[in-house]
């Protein structure tokens, strides 16, 4: 499948004026490799010029080739990406960040991966991954594992990376989501495996930019009671399982 794969690129826009001139004509030019492929620029109230740049680059880059779509949904990531989720044409969806913090490395990654996984994760904390960030960032994200495993019981070691999962299993479990903030990464992965389905980390590049701004102790709070919500919400839902073949 990997061969002829149509790509959906579902990228959330907030306030990134200043970095989709760039990112986006890179993701279109790296997608003619995959005709038929698509990039979805969710705009979601942002307060700068983000959804004129968003529409100017549609109008300049859409091509038979490459589809280039601006979008609009009401504000914070969730949103944004259940919404291109829904508009979504591809065999595989990728959601990711408009600046692609990964470059193709994940993209990479999963076309290498024979059978094509239906769910895939681009891991900072995969063993093959090259990631520079700082120590706090690092201490996060094993606790945020720790309380991924106790509450969920999920063995992913990094939920908050690139998601690239099959269409027919996104629209198995669109209905199920609800998260509005950063959960929703995790909220897709915990909605996939009730679905039967088993995420496969990957290797990604990764150099982490600016300030950091997590806060050790508002965000683990955060953190646990979100995902305590998420599972009173999903733990007794079944939801059923997608066939390998199934469109």
């Amino acid at each position: 499948m990997t061969d002829s794969m149509r790509l959906s690129y579902v990228v959330p826009v907030h306030n990134q004026e200043a970095v989709l001139p760039d990112t986006v004509p890179r993701l279109v030019a790296h997608l003619r490799n995959h005709p038929g492929s698509e990039v979805l620029l969710v705009e979601n109230g942002s307060t700068d010029g983000s959804m004129a740049v968003c529409v100017a680059l549609a109008s300049t880059l859409d091509s038979p080739g490459v589809r280039v779509q601006a979008a609009s949904s009401a504000r914070v990531l969730g949103h944004a990406l259940r919404r291109g989720m829904e508009i979504a044409c591809g065999d595989v969806l990728v959601l990711t960040a408009a600046d692609l913090p990964f470059g193709f490395s994940d993209l990479d990654a999963y076309i290498a991966t024979r059978p094509a996984p239906m769910l895939a994760i681009g891991s900072k904390a995969h063993p093959d991954s090259r990631v520079t960030a700082r120590h706090l960032r690092q201490v996060m994200s094993r606790v945020f594992r720790v309380l991924r495993r106790l509450i969920l019981g999920l063995r992913v070691r990094d939920s908050q990376g690139t998601i690239l999962i099959q269409a027919q299993l996104a629209r198995r479990i669109l209905p199920y989501l609800r998260c509005s903030g950063f959960l929703i990464s995790t909220e897709v992965i915990y909605a996939a495996e009730r679905a039967g389905a088993v995420a496969v980390e990957l290797p990604i590049t990764y150099t982490a930019g600016g300030t950091s701004t997590v806060s050790p102790l508002r965000d683990s709070a955060r953190m646990a009671f979100g995902l305590l919500s998420l599972r009173r919400r999903l733990h007794h839902i079944t939801i059923a399982p997608v066939e390998a073949g199934a469109s």
